[in-house]
């Protein structure tokens, strides 16, 4: 149905006069006279008498108009709507994040997503890569971030790397650790590992680093994906916590946790992505977030990177391009 042709016969039937209604749409009368004829050719009924007296609306063409108005309304509520879904003001997003995602930067950029465009809707699934693969796969989400390097080929999904999140082990301040000075990284073993669930790539990075015979040799006495609860236990016991340093920045900052750090102590990461099913397109509100994330992804990625630091071996941290001492 051509929305062009009710829109022509809804002001023919309020003008009831070919000449006046042709102007009004911007026609000549003969190509309003056609624009109606093909439409009542269309509907298979006559829309209006028309004689020497002038125009008139049939039954068939009353009960048309009252139908054709609504059509029109809603096409044009569509298209505001649609104008708002691109200008972020309507709308509804469902995304995943994995634990650090979830915990670090994306609550800042969704802050900035409700103070801006008050209008979305937007409903967060926080939980492991698996999970989130698979709400991906029945489309329950739109796409989430998370760790990627566990995820593999899969035909179904696409992933866009992000910029890498840094990590490396951390406890609190007074720790027996840090009073009797770090020798060796093995040290950790003696006391509790908590961290979110690995992927393979880290465990077995870990593990040649610990001197372990292999991966499954990396005990984790605390395995939760929720950063926010493993910060705590690190904080009020003896556990040794494997975290990002974004996911510990102010504690970092506050001193009540601190970062150990042994002599060729490898840069220990997660591998940050976007995902999305293979082949869709992001809604505007969702490639909106995705781009915010990436910006502020490649921020933290600099704030908190590995450098040599002149005249010691291993990684230091680097906040505010200055070296954390």
């Amino acid at each position: 149905m051509d929305l062009r042709k009710l829109r022509h016969m809804v002001v023919l039937a309020e003008e009831l006069n070919f000449a006046r209604a042709a102007r009004k749409v911007h026609l000549t009368q003969s190509a309003l006279s056609r624009s109606i004829q093909t439409l009542e050719e269309e509907l298979g009924g006559r829309l209006f008498d028309r004689d020497l007296h002038g125009v008139a609306l049939t039954a068939i063409g009353r009960q048309v108009e009252k139908r054709a108005r609504k059509l029109l309304l809603d096409a044009g509520n569509l298209q505001y709507e649609v104008l708002q879904m691109q200008q972020y003001e309507l709308g509804d997003v469902k995304l995943g994040a994995g634990p650090f995602p979830g915990a670090t930067f994306l609550p800042p950029i969704l802050a900035e997503l409700m103070r801006d465009h008050p209008g979305l809707r937007v409903e967060v699934e926080t939980n492991n890569w698996e999970y989130l693969v698979q709400h991906l796969e029945d489309e329950q989400i739109e796409f989430f971030i998370g760790e990627v390097r566990s995820i593999g080929d899969n035909r179904k999904i696409a992933i866009q790397k992000l910029a890498r999140q840094y990590g490396g082990f951390f406890c609190r301040a007074g720790h027996p650790l840090l009073s009797a000075g770090l020798q060796h990284p093995g040290e950790v073993l003696a006391y509790p590992l908590a961290s979110v669930r690995l992927p393979a790539a880290v465990r077995i990075e870990l593990a040649r680093y610990l001197e372990l015979p292999s991966a499954d040799d990396l005990a984790l006495s605390l395995v939760c994906d929720n950063p926010n609860m493993l910060r705590y236990v690190a904080l009020h016991s003896d556990g040794v916590l494997l975290s990002t340093y974004t996911a510990v920045s102010a504690e970092l900052e506050a001193g009540t946790l601190v970062a150990l750090e042994w002599p060729g102590q490898p840069a220990l990461f997660a591998e940050m992505g976007v995902v999305t099913l293979a082949g869709r397109s992001l809604s505007p509100s969702a490639a909106w977030l995705v781009q915010r994330m990436q910006a502020y992804a490649e921020q933290l990625s600099e704030q908190f990177a590995p450098a040599t630091k002149p005249g010691k071996k291993g990684w230091v941290l680097h906040k505010n391009n200055s070296a954390v001492e």
